[in-house]
């Protein structure tokens, strides 16, 4: 994957290429303070993915995203996690997005974030996510309903159903969130061991689960279809006495 790091901080920009040497399979083209020699690279060149910090004198990171003429994805880094909300209306070319000092685990999921992605699809989709599903952390993420940006508790998620283009997300205190976004986009942003597709329409937290017939299962008295194909993985995951 040919990468680019754009920060106005040294030492931002040598720690992130640091973590970058360790991981095979990127090779860092260009190192930019700000995002118009970046920019200037990026008209002649082409590169995968761009770790980009939001908050740059001249020309910001998100400015620098929406005057691209063609978008790689992109991983946001910034020591203001209140940027997710501008963030947000770039989903579609929105990886990720990462809170300041950068821990090396935490890019690596990133990075594998982006190859997942990369690999569903001819373009970087999403959050989700995107308005769908987005920015997603291990135990959290904000989804676009209503043109708001709502945090959502993993812990508190019980499923996500799909009716045709939209996602409903449903929590155990009844609330529900209508996001624009496909079953698929929204299972590539819960990187969560508890959550798992069960049909072609749900995806649910195996912490809510109250019983398994057959082909069904109920989470909060909602009775849940499980497909023949997703039936194997359901019951190896839950690993019954």
């Amino acid at each position: 994957m040919r990468c680019l790091i754009v920060d106005d901080e040294e030492m931002s920009r040598l720690h992130i290429q640091g973590i970058c040497q360790q991981i095979p399979d990127i090779e860092i083209v260009g190192v930019f303070d700000n995002a118009l020699s970046a920019n200037a690279y990026l008209s002649k060149n082409q590169v995968d993915l761009i770790f980009l910090d939001i908050e740059m004198p001249d020309c910001s990171g998100i400015e620098f995203v929406k005057n691209m003429d063609q978008v790689p994805g992109i991983i946001f880094t910034t020591a203001k996690e209140n940027y997710a909300i501008n963030a947000f209306d770039l989903i579609e070319h929105v990886v990720d997005y990462i809170v300041k000092p950068v821990a090396s685990m935490r890019l690596l999921r990133a990075v594998n974030r982006f190859r997942v992605l990369r690999n569903s699809s001819s373009e970087i989709p999403v959050t989700a996510t995107n308005a769908s599903a987005n920015l997603a952390t291990d135990n959290f993420i904000f989804v676009k309903s209503e043109k708001r940006l709502v945090r959502i508790n993993l812990e508190d998620l019980l499923y996500v159903e799909t009716t045709g283009d939209y996602s409903i997300f449903k929590l155990q205190d009844g609330q529900q969130f209508v996001v624009q976004s496909s079953l698929k986009n929204i299972a590539n942003k819960i990187q969560h061991p508890n959550f798992i597709k069960v049909h072609r329409s749900y995806i649910v937290n195996l912490n809510k689960i109250v019983d398994i017939e057959e082909n069904t299962l109920v989470i909060d008295r909602k009775v849940i279809p499980i497909s023949r194909a997703h039936r194997a993985g359901l019951i190896e995951r839950i690993m019954p006495i």
